[in-house]
Formats: structure tokens, sequence, C-alpha cells
């Protein structure tokens, strides 16, 4: 079992973001993934973590990171998700990626990016209205065969 949530504690995203081999934004804001005990009482291992920032006209994810065994596990799919729903939830408008040249941070990999539904414009964004009214269709006409 997983579980996606805030992370509080500047000094806890410090030490994840160091161990997971990414940059550290101490003014962003970020969730985190762990697997849990069956009984969700005992953490067992760190999944991923995602550093975002965000104003009211819109945000940017500024690293996606995963463990080595979670690279491409659907938790950190379902992290991202998360932080974007909880930007659509404030009414922020749009959010980005700012891709980064670390092998270690996902938004190096285009084609996750791509996954997550952002579309490649100059940087990649997402219309976070457009998205939630259609997520399914979102992206229709740039989907990879």
């Amino acid at each position: 079992m997983f579980k996606v949530q805030p992370l509080r504690s500047k000094e806890v995203q410090e030490e994840l973001a160091a161990s997971l081999g990414v940059a550290y934004y101490p003014d962003t804001y970020a969730f985190f993934t762990v697997d849990m005990d069956e009984e969700a009482t005992k953490i067992l291992s760190v999944i991923g973590m995602c550093q975002f920032e965000f104003s009211p006209d819109g945000a940017v994810i500024r690293s996606i990171a995963a463990s080595p065994e979670s690279k491409g596990d659907e938790a950190v799919f379902i992290m991202v998700r998360t932080v974007m729903n909880f930007c659509y939830r404030a009414e922020i408008p749009t959010i980005a990626v700012a891709v980064s040249d670390n092998p270690n941070d996902l938004t190096s990999d285009r084609s996750f990016v791509r996954s997550l539904g952002f579309r490649e414009t100059s940087d990649y964004v997402i219309d976070l209205k457009k998205f939630y009214r259609s997520p399914c269709h979102y992206n229709e006409n740039e989907k990879e065969s």
C-alpha cells in the first residue's frame, strides 16, 4: 500500500532530495509517496517526491524524484497527479514542468512528462481547467502511437 501526502518539514524535504539525487528547492512545496505496511502504521520505504511552486497565475513542478526501484511505478504517476489536483482545487489555471538535465530527476525524461498529460510548447504545460474537464481527451492529438 502506498500513500501520497504533503511534506511539511523542510529538513526532511532537503534530506529526501539528497537521498533521491535531485536538487533541493527550499522555496517550494513538496508531496511525497511512501510504501506503507498493510495496517498503514509504518513507512517501509520512500517511493518518490515532487517539489513545486505556485502563485495565483500558475504552478511549476521543479523536480520529480523516485527511488531507483520505483522509477516507472504508478505511485510516482499518482503523486504528480495529486500535485496537479491540489493546484486545480486551489484554482491555479496552469501547471508547467521545469525540465532538468539531471538524470535522477524524472523531469529530464520527456516521454514520462508527456505521459502525465503535459503538452510540449516552449515548456511542458497543462491548462488545468481543460485537463480536468476531460482528462482522457486532453492530449488526444499529441498521443504517441
